[in-house]
C-alpha cells in the first residue's frame, strides 16, 4: 500500500492511497474515529451552579471540548488531567475559563461557549478528564475519514456528441474509476495532527493483526 499527499494543513490532510481494497479503506477510516486515543472530561463535580442549565448538560458540553495533551501524560501509569472552573455573572462562559492544573494540556477553541451567566449566578466545578476511544463515546474522537474512489480519464473516443449539445461545459469526457485506488481525506478535531492520526490508526491496526496472529 503506498501514501502520496495531495494537500496537508494543520487541519486536514488529503491522500491518494493505492494499492488498498475498499475493505481496507473503511477499516483505516473506522480505526481513525474510533481507535485513536484522546483525552476528554469524564468526571465533573459541582460545588455551586445557580445558572439556568442543569448540572449535566453543562458537564456534557465540557465533556465535547478538545483537549490537545502532550504524548508523554498518556504514558502515566494511571493518566489524569484535573481542571477547575469559577466564574460570576453576568458573563458569556467560554473554555477559555477552564483552568488545566499541571502542564501539557491546552482546552482547544477557546472561544467555544458553555454557558451563559447573569447577575449573581455563579459556577464552580472541579473536573478530571482521562484517556478513552471514539468507540466509547465520541468525545473521545480525534477526527474522521472518508474516501472515494481516484478516477482517471478513460482512454478511447466515445461519441459525446449529444451530451455536449445537453450541456454547457467547458469540456466532456469519460471518467473511470480505478479499483485499488483511493482519495482519503482525514480532518482532525486539533487533539493531534492528521498525519499523526493516520500513523496512529495504522499501528493500531497493525496491533490488532499482531494479536490476532498470537491468538
Amino acid at each position: 500500500m503506498k501514501f502520496q499527499i495531495l494537500n496537508s494543513t494543520d487541519n486536514e490532510l488529503q491522500l491518494v492511497v493505492e494499492g488498498a481494497s475498499e475493505a481496507l479503506m473503511n477499516i483505516i477510516r473506522r480505526t481513525i474515529s474510533f481507535e485513536v486515543p484522546t483525552f476528554a472530561v469524564e468526571e465533573v463535580y459541582f460545588k455551586e451552579n445557580t445558572s439556568v442549565l442543569y448540572d449535566e448538560i453543562l458537564a456534557h458540553r465540557i465533556g465535547l471540548v478538545p483537549l490537545k495533551v502532550d504524548k508523554g501524560i498518556f504514558g502515566m501509569k494511571d493518566p489524569k488531567i484535573e481542571l477547575t472552573l469559577a466564574v460570576e455573572g453576568p458573563r458569556d462562559v467560554t473554555s477559555a475559563d477552564l483552568k488545566i492544573v499541571g502542564k501539557g494540556v491546552e482546552a482547544l477553541y477557546p472561544k467555544t461557549l458553555l454557558a451563559k451567566i447573569s447577575k449573581n449566578q455563579k459556577i464552580e466545578l472541579r473536573a478530571v478528564a482521562i484517556p478513552g476511544i471514539g468507540k466509547e463515546h465520541v468525545k473521545w474522537s480525534a477526527g474522521h475519514a472518508y474516501y472515494f474512489h481516484y478516477s482517471s480519464k478513460a482512454k478511447g473516443t466515445e461519441n459525446l456528441e449529444k451530451l455536449r449539445k445537453m450541456v454547457d461545459a467547458e469540456e466532456i469526457g469519460t471518467l473511470k474509476n480505478q479499483p485499488n485506488k483511493f482519495i482519503l481525506v482525514i480532518e482532525s478535531w486539533g487533539q493531534l495532527e492528521p498525519k499523526v492520526l493516520l500513523k496512529q490508526a495504522l499501528d493500531k491496526i497493525g496491533a490488532n493483526l499482531s494479536e490476532l496472529k498470537v491468538k
